[in-house]
């Protein structure tokens, strides 16, 4: 029988073991409290943060002096009466500022690295703010599937005791209790996507699928945030500015490598030497060495070129950039203002026709003029408004996510 190869396991990293200890099992949100649990509990994000740790780390090893270099030599000659053993130092020094700016194009890029991961940190919240007004959406809606099925079977149960009576027809129980079925169908299938919304929910947060997250807050009424449309201070704005600061001061960089560093030095050597007549003697040299290069690096000149090139695409991204956010931001708020308008009028104007219209029918009922059917067209009628004056609603708030979040700072 043979037994599988033993394989060391490595134990997990710190940060990994801190990601997995700190993950919720359970978690209470409202709307407002919704960027703070990403910011705390989000593996993307804590992943992200990363990047600031490989920036600095390329700070730290950048703007250094290269590091002194010890030289031996040893001569002879095939007899060894004449040797030479040279032992030297010698050191490179940059001719222009080059140190200088390499350490500032890394200190540009840690900033950069701080607004990358704050721009991963509005997006996440965006998504979760997203899924949790879709959800309080979808909760609001199966309490009105909830609310139509408990009406439809009173009505059922109405009309079963008018014609145990013999004031209905039996015909019309089954009726009644069919339209509450469907409402019951619908609202299981609701409910569905509930906890598919939930399943999507939780990831970002940072919780298992198997965690207890409890929402807090209703889906409020639509009431218009005050204008921030003219504030461009994104971090994805203020990263992109960086980044292309950083390749303007990259092509000074390049530019300051076509002058070559110089390189100074000791060295010292002792030997000996055959001196006819007197035989051999003892040499003992010492001294110093200087290098220059001749002229200019002109093979830089390319890559001076591609790097003013890169400096120019970035800096017109960020002004593209710029311009896509106030569009987005002008879009979202023009949005936010339809949808309010269009729950508005339902409330206002459509809500009192579909009662008034639900109360005339039932009367008529009543006296026999109409069949039950359309009594259930005008309840369903109700339900129709109501379902769309709740998408209105969900649609403004998904609007007022995206606004906030294409003017998140």
């Amino acid at each position: 029988m043979t037994h599988p190869p033993l394989v060391k396991v490595r134990p997990l990293p710190e940060t990994e073991t801190a990601v997995k200890s700190s993950v919720p099992k359970s978690l209470t949100v409202d709307f407002d409290s919704l960027g703070d649990q990403v910011s705390k509990y989000n593996p993307s994000l804590a992943s992200a943060r990363q990047l600031i740790a490989e920036a600095q780390g390329q700070l730290r090893a950048s703007g250094i002096r290269s590091r002194p270099e010890l030289e031996v030599e040893f001569a002879a000659d095939p007899r060894f009466r004449d040797v030479m053993l040279t032992v030297g130092v010698s050191q490179k020094f940059p001719r222009t500022n080059r140190l200088l700016i390499e350490k500032r194009v890394s200190e540009i890029l840690v900033d950069a690295a701080r607004a990358e991961v704050k721009n991963v940190g509005r997006i996440l919240t965006g998504e979760a703010r997203q899924a949790f007004v879709e959800i309080l959406a979808i909760r609001e809606q199966r309490k009105l599937l909830s609310d139509q099925e408990a009406t439809a079977r009173k009505l059922a149960e109405f009309i079963k005791a008018s014609a145990n009576r013999g004031e209905a027809s039996l015909l019309e129980v089954g009726t009644a209790t069919l339209e509450a079925t469907r409402f019951a169908n619908q609202g299981a299938q609701i409910e569905i996507k509930e906890k598919f919304a939930l399943a999507n929910l939780k990831p970002l947060l940072g919780m298992p699928p198997e965690g207890e997250l409890i929402l807090k807050g209703p889906l409020e009424n639509p009431e218009m945030p005050p204008m921030n449309v003219t504030s461009y201070h994104r971090p994805d704005l203020t990263a992109a500015r960086l980044r292309a600061q950083s390749a303007l001061t990259e092509t000074d960089l390049e530019r300051s490598k076509m002058i070559d560093d110089y390189e100074a030095g000791i060295f010292a050597g002792i030997g000996q030497a055959e001196d006819a007549p007197e035989g051999i003697e003892a040499e003992q040299v010492l001294g110093i060495r200087f290098k220059f290069p001749l002229g200019k690096n002109y093979a830089q000149q390319g890559v001076i070129d591609a790097a003013r090139a890169k400096s120019n695409r970035l800096t017109l991204g960020a002004e593209a950039l710029k311009r896509r956010i106030n569009g987005e931001s002008h879009a979202a708020y023009a949005e936010m203002n339809q949808w309010m308008k269009l729950a508005g009028q339902i409330e206002s104007e459509l809500f009192p026709l579909a009662e008034e219209q639900i109360t005339k029918t039932k009367e008529a009922y009543s006296n026999g003029e109409i069949p039950l059917q359309d009594v259930l067209r005008a309840v369903e009628q109700k339900l129709a408004l109501s379902i769309a004056h709740l998408e209105a609603r969900r649609d403004f708030h998904l609007a007022r996510v995206k606004y906030l979040t294409s003017t998140a700072q």
